[in-house]
């Protein structure tokens, strides 16, 4: 075609604009033939595909067409129209026919790899792929393509065969490793994590090292990311979850029920026995007018069979310690947010602050902010009638307490 269009230009104009305007003319003409092309790939049958997928019941099917797959895929046939008239072009037929194959494989591996995002977002809808996130796979999959892509165009503008590179590439692999070091020991963290059902997507971790505590949003090739309860975005490197320790409160959450351990610090000072205007008015509290009844009974036959002289340092008596203890576990065996299957009230050893009275429970419902309030409900409640039991809270001497201390000495 090139030599027709030189031959009926040099019948109207000589010399140099009749090479010129030969190939202006033949390209004008290829680049209309490959616009046409075009034109009816992107505008009409995109649009019948478009159609097609809107009325599949199907949603994958409208994943992979929101991901651009078929988009890309849009601009091979215009371009292999393109490769196929490159012939027309003479001396630059080979160059352009180079360029245009570049193009085809760069859009080939681009179609690929939006096609592998939505394979990772399909996936992604489904329960179990929580317990088993596959991008860091997809991940791996996608360097594969680069690596593909990369032989096929370094081979096809050197001239050289891809076996010649890759022999090329054993030679280096060395340097390889230690380049790619963070995406291999990455690779091995991820599937190790997701095999031993260590992290998944969704997960609560705290990781001090990495100053980390929060929700797993991502899972990646070599990256971890958590999104912060403050909001902040931490990227942790996968390997250190294996290098380093960390916790994840997913059995929590699985449970279904969260774990209070907190302790009253008692002054030893308050604590005694229980006289018997005492008890009367311990008999009184609907919580533990049972646990008083029944103690009353234990320790009067305990003190008959095994006391001889039944005064008040001998034998077994009731102490307002042991009675507020059992008063806790009563109230909170009743407490409508608290899972009755472990419940336990205990004294811990004294220290300079006093007796620790320890709370060890679990809430029946472990999200955050509900499981802050039942805690703070209970204990609200607990230092609230502590007095009532003639206990005393310890708390270290303050401002106010000192200035009331030489009020008392002045006076």
């Amino acid at each position: 075609m090139y030599k027709l269009v030189q031959r009926w230009i040099g019948t109207k104009v000589d010399g140099t604009w009749e090479v010129v305007l030969s190939y202006v003319i033949v390209l004008a003409s290829i680049l209309l033939i490959t616009y046409i092309v075009n034109f009816i790939v992107k505008k009409i049958i995109l649009n019948i595909i478009h159609n097609m997928v809107k009325k599949t019941h199907n949603n994958w099917d409208e994943t992979v067409y929101d991901n651009k797959v078929f988009h890309y895929l849009a601009h091979i046939p215009a371009a292999i129209v393109l490769f196929n008239l490159a012939s027309l072009l003479g001396d630059f037929e080979t160059f352009v026919q180079k360029l245009i194959f570049a193009f085809i494989i760069i859009m080939i591996i681009l179609a690929s790899l939006k096609f592998l995002n939505a394979v990772v977002e399909i996936y992604n809808g489904y329960e179990f792929a929580k317990d088993r996130p596959i991008k860091g796979i997809i991940d791996v999959i996608k360097i594969f393509f680069y690596v593909f892509a990369g032989i096929i165009l370094f081979s096809m503008f050197t001239e050289n065969s891809p076996i010649a590179l890759l022999s090329a590439l054993g030679g280096i692999s060395a340097i390889l490793l230690l380049i790619f070091n963070d995406s291999i020991l990455g690779l091995v963290a991820s599937i190790q994590l997701t095999a031993n059902e260590s992290l998944k997507i969704g997960d609560w971790i705290e990781m001090p090292s990495q100053n980390a505590d929060g929700e797993v949003i991502d899972i990646r090739l070599n990256k971890i990311k958590v999104q912060n309860w403050d909001r902040t975005i931490s990227n942790i490197p996968a390997q250190n979850f294996l290098r380093d320790s960390f916790k994840n409160w997913e059995g929590m959450t699985r449970s279904g029920g969260r774990r209070i351990m907190r302790s009253i610090l008692i002054d030893i000072n308050s604590i005694k026995i229980l006289d018997e205007p005492d008890i009367k008015k311990f008999e009184e509290i609907h919580y533990i007018k049972d646990y008083i009844k029944n103690k009353k009974e234990e320790i009067k036959t305990y003190n008959e069979e095994k006391v001889m002289n039944n005064n008040e340092i001998n034998g077994r008596r009731l102490t307002n310690i042991g009675t507020f203890r059992a008063y806790i576990k009563e109230y909170i065996k009743s407490h409508p947010n608290i899972k009755n299957d472990f419940i336990m009230v205990r004294q811990l050893a004294p220290t300079d602050k006093g007796v620790p009275l320890e709370v060890y429970a679990f809430t029946n419902n472990p999200n955050w902010v509900a499981y802050e309030e039942i805690q703070s409900d209970i204990f609200d409640h607990l230092l609230a009638v502590i007095h009532l039991f003639d206990i005393k809270v310890y708390q270290a001497p303050t401002g106010n307490d000192i200035t009331d201390l030489k009020s008392q000495i002045k006076s």
